[in-house]
């Protein structure tokens, strides 16, 4: 059998190519895998001069494996601490360490990752919608990312791992004919609601920004407090956004006077304090979840979630003309630049786009307004001819 014939410094361990050479009279070595031959010479030559000019570094001995469930618990223990909705990253991890017990984190590959989600994507598995699959790649990401972080790894396989392209935009608003019949089934079959709605529909705010955040997985949200509502300047603010910062919203004259029948519920009105929202014996509400439903129901109201009513709140502003720049600041988006922070110095351009939702009646049907705005026109067209 006829030996191979390589290059000086340079020795074949299996299917892998290793260099050989001498630093301060001692022999070293480095393998560099399944390389060429030609690669290989090129690398002795770069170590040998890095030696030479004495920018040699040797490498760090190689650290005990990491195991993939011991960088799920530290993530779990991460998101306890530092964010406010952990109990999804728990229930995912879970199912992780069902997927890949007893292996180390390195190990685990995108290709892995993909096949390992793709199973799981309707009709297959658990059937799970892409949305779905794109947030369990998600918390992968995340969780070997903190790995990265505390120097356990170098590589995340979830960053290169596919994500489905999807286009889950919702668009629902509630039209004035939905919010009339809506209406006139609370003020039938609860009466003392109607604040909570037109607060719903006048601030944009929210489900959690009025009635708290109770999940006893996550971290408690308080309700808001009579604290927070300047009935004087017309202005309630909001102790926490999505991105958790505050901003505060004007109020309008609807919103105004459902804060002050809910005033009324207070052991002291002329100084309320605590949570705004109450039954009118004065117990505080934590949800509004079985109410809304039912007069969704008894309304035929269909495909409407609480959340819309924060679409409703942006589209109806967007009619009314109003600037994109004040709808993001009235809905807690946040501001784009500098300039944008100091929006309390044009307050009053926020008053008026409020003001615009304020309805002259609540029994006026859609179809009637735009008899409205179909004729207005032909009348001063008319006046016009005569004059």
């Amino acid at each position: 059998m006829k030996t191979e014939k390589l290059p000086r410094g340079i020795r074949r361990r299996g299917d892998s190519l290793v260099v050989h050479f001498t630093r301060d009279g001692r022999k070293e070595s480095r393998s560099l895998g399944r390389v060429s031959v030609k690669f290989a010479q090129q690398q002795r030559a770069i170590l040998l001069r890095e030696i030479a000019e004495n920018r040699y570094v040797k490498p760090k001995p190689r650290t005990d494996l990491v195991l993939f469930s011991d960088i799920c618990d530290k993530a779990v223990k991460y998101f306890k601490n530092y964010t406010r909705a952990w109990d999804a990253i728990e229930s995912r991890v879970a199912r992780f360490k069902q997927w890949w017990p007893k292996r180390t984190a390195e190990s685990i590959t995108a290709t892995e990752i993909d096949e390992m989600l793709l199973a799981n994507v309707a009709p297959r598995g658990l059937r799970w919608t892409q949305c779905t699959s794109n947030e369990y790649r998600i918390s992968l990401l995340r969780i070997f990312k903190l790995a990265i972080e505390r120097g356990e790894l170098t590589v995340n396989p979830a960053a290169t791992a596919k994500r489905h392209k999807i286009e889950n935009a919702r668009e629902r608003e509630l039209s004035l004919v939905e919010e009339d019949a809506l209406r006139a089934v609370i003020r039938t079959k609860y009466p003392h609601k109607e604040p909570e709605l037109d607060l719903a529909l006048h601030l944009g705010c929210r489900r959690s920004n009025l009635y708290g955040q109770h999940n006893g997985k996550r971290k408690p949200m308080e309700p808001l407090q009579w604290a927070d509502v300047n009935l004087g300047f017309r202005v309630v603010t909001f102790k926490r956004s999505k991105s958790g910062k505050s901003y505060k919203v004007p109020v309008n004259d609807t919103a105004l006077a459902a804060f002050k029948k809910l005033r009324e519920r207070c052991a002291d009105p002329e100084q309320p304090t605590g949570a705004v929202i109450r039954k009118p014996s004065g117990i505080e509400l934590q949800s509004s979840r079985r109410w809304f439903e039912n007069c969704l129901t008894e309304a035929k109201i269909k495909d409407f979630r609480w959340h819309d009513f924060r679409h409703t709140f942006g589209t109806r502003l967007r009619a009314e003309h109003v600037q994109v720049e004040d709808i993001r600041y009235l809905l807690g988006h946040g501001a784009k630049s500098i300039t944008e922070r100091y929006a309390h110095v044009v307050s009053d351009v926020l008053r008026a786009a409020v003001a615009k939702l304020d309805r002259k009646t609540n029994t006026q049907t859609e179809t009637e307004r735009r008899t409205e705005r179909r004729t207005a026109p032909v009348l001063e067209f008319s006046a016009r001819e005569s004059a």
